[in-house]
Parts: structure tokens; sequence; C-alpha cells
């Protein structure tokens, strides 16, 4: 059903799309005032990167364009991508697990155990950015920027230390890769947006959540769930999407200042995120989180066991190029991080656009 509903929505935005065209050729010398949503709270990597952008908006664009965030949607993630493609809203922020309707290669960032660090992370991130771009190009969406989020951890009632002690806890999980890996360890896994946690941790249906605990989303956890297993299940990151008609249809110079916004705001997303991650454990310390970061090594083993048949199953549905981002990152991607992706760097727009 979301397929076919996504399939649709394709459709419906190449028909629609000569109507965005005209209407935003129109109104660009007027000025536009574009909603951007994300179903994060303000105080988050993804609420802090839509606040950004709408900044960096109004700041490139002289105006022309300019940003109405809006936080802690109970819009769903394909009901994002679907008011975005109907022009409901021009800006979304999603959840990359939640764009693996659209193709599996949005499972890439948070196949499990596979990234350690934040270099590494951005490192992948640079290496697969094109493809991003064409997979969501392809859904009739364009990639403004990504949102690197914090390593995903384990917060629960109890410590874990083993694998004994995740073994049948009832555990929310951000996508189906996630629930799938955590029910192979035992647990009783259920995927959950960020929104319906609270109430079900209120009444006691949950005794754990896979997340990263990032900002308000993780002070909403500690008073329930005062452990947190720094077991870096995955470096996630979330897309900041738009129309790709929509995109088209500026003029080539507000289409500059955009890509000069967009540019400007990832490099702030990944130069604040090693900061961001301190600051996470110094503030769960505080308010008396246990942060274990000390796992056991037989849990370690079977994590990364189960990790590498996701890995596996993940391959297996990918097509061989996309599946060598892996190969090419387990081979260079730790050794050598690298600090910018070229194509989304200030350098590389002001280029492209001397070129076009």
């Amino acid at each position: 059903m979301i397929w076919y509903k996504l399939g649709r929505l394709t459709v419906y935005a190449a028909a629609t799309g000569m109507l965005i065209c005209c209407a935003t050729y129109q109104t660009a010398r007027a000025g536009q005032v574009w909603s951007i949503v994300t179903e994060y709270p303000a105080d988050t990597v993804a609420g802090r990167g839509v606040d950004l952008f709408s900044a960096a908006l109004s700041k490139h664009t002289g105006g022309a364009l300019t940003g109405k965030t809006q936080f802690k949607t109970k819009r769903g993630s394909t009901d994002l991508v679907s008011a975005v493609l109907e022009d409901h809203i021009q800006v979304a922020d999603v959840f990359s697990g939640e764009l693996t309707q659209i193709d599996p290669l949005f499972e890439l960032p948070t196949l499990p155990f596979e990234v350690q660090s934040v270099d590494e992370s951005r490192r992948l991130a640079c290496l697969a950015e094109p493809a991003y771009r064409n997979a969501l190009s392809r859904a009739g969406l364009h990639m403004l920027f990504m949102s690197p989020w914090p390593p995903t951890g384990l917060w629960s009632r109890q410590p874990i230390a083993t694998v004994a002690d995740i073994a049948s806890l009832r555990i929310r999980t951000y996508d189906a890769a996630s629930a799938a890996v955590l029910t192979s360890v035992g647990a009783r896994a259920a995927v959950l947006s960020v929104r319906d946690v609270k109430p079900l941790l209120r009444i006691g249906a949950l005794d754990g959540v896979l997340s990263s605990g990032d900002g308000a989303v993780g002070k909403s956890l500690q008073a329930d769930l005062p452990n947190f297993a720094s077991i870096h299940y995955a470096f996630p990151v979330s897309f900041v999407v738009m129309s790709q008609a929509r995109y088209e249809a500026l003029p080539e110079y507000l289409r500059f200042d955009l890509d000069k916004a967009v540019a400007e705001v990832q490099e702030k997303q990944w130069t604040a995120l090693p900061a961001r991650i301190e600051q996470n454990y110094a503030e769960m310390r505080r308010a008396g989180v246990a942060v274990n970061i000390s796992i056991d090594g037989t849990l370690r083993e079977r994590l990364n066991e189960v990790g590498q048949a996701r890995l596996d199953d993940w391959i297996s549905r990918v097509p061989p190029n996309e599946a060598g981002f892996i190969t090419r990152f387990r081979r260079r991607g730790r050794v050598l991080a690298q600090h910018v992706c070229p194509s989304i760097s200030l350098e590389a727009v002001e280029c492209a656009h001397k070129l076009s």
C-alpha cells in the first residue's frame, strides 16, 4: 500500500510540476514563505538543522525565500513525503530509515554496528551522497542536506551488559531493520515514532528504547529509563528534502542562493556533532542516568553477528554499485576520514553555478 501510494504521488508530482513552476516563478520576486517541518523537537539535531536552514535561507536569498519551521509534527514520514510532493509543505526532515519505502539504499546509514565514529559516519555519507540524490530525484524529491544524528544507544529500566539482559525486553526501535536485529537477540521489538514513546513508558508498556536520546528526546526518557548502553548501534542521518519540481522551477540565481544556504547548514551540522554527543552524555549523567560504555564481549560479539546478517540481507536487495559503498568504506573509511562532501561544499556550489 505504501509503495502504491508513493508511486501515485511521484506520478502526481510530475503532472503538477508545470503548475509549481509557473507559481514559483511568478512569486519569486514577491518572496515566498516555505513551511519547513520535522517530527522531532526543536532541541534535537534534526530540529537544529531545520532552524539553521530557515535562517540561512533568508540570509542567502536576501529574504526572497524565508522559512516557517514546525517541530513535533504528528505527520509520519510517509505523510511528510506526500505533503512535499503535493506542495502542502515545502521542506521536510525525514529520518533515513523511513525512506527505505522509496529505496532500500536509505537503510545504509542505519546498518547496525558498521560505523563507530563521527568521522566514519561522515565518510560513508560522502561516499553515498550522489546515490542518495539520484534515488530521491527518482521519487520526485530534491535532497537539500543531511542532519547527522549522535550514535544510537539502548535506554532501559535495568542495566544492560549481556545478551541475557536484552532477552524478552519490550523495546521501541526506529525502523524495520533495527526491529529485526533486536528481535534476533531475543527482544520483543516494535517500530514506533518518537512521539508515541512517552505515553507507553508511563503505563509500563516498554522496557527499553533504541535512540540516541538527543536533546529533548533524551530528557523525556531519563525518568523512566535511567540506564543507557552506548552500543553504537548506528550513526543515523535525517534527509531534508523538497520537491524536485519546486527546486527546478526556481530562477537560477535563487537556486544558487539556496544551494549556498544548504552548504552552510550541512557543514555546521557535521562540525557540531562531536560536541553534541559529549553534551548529551554529560546531561544524562547530571540527570542520574548510568551511561555504560563498556559492553560485555559476548554481547558485542553477538550484536556484530546479527549486524553482519542484516548487512548481508541489505546487500542482496540493492544493486552492486550501491552494495559497493560498504566495500569502499571498509577499505578506506576507518583510515581516511573525509571532512567535506565535495559535491555539497560551498566551493563546489560556487563552481557548479559558474559552469552552468
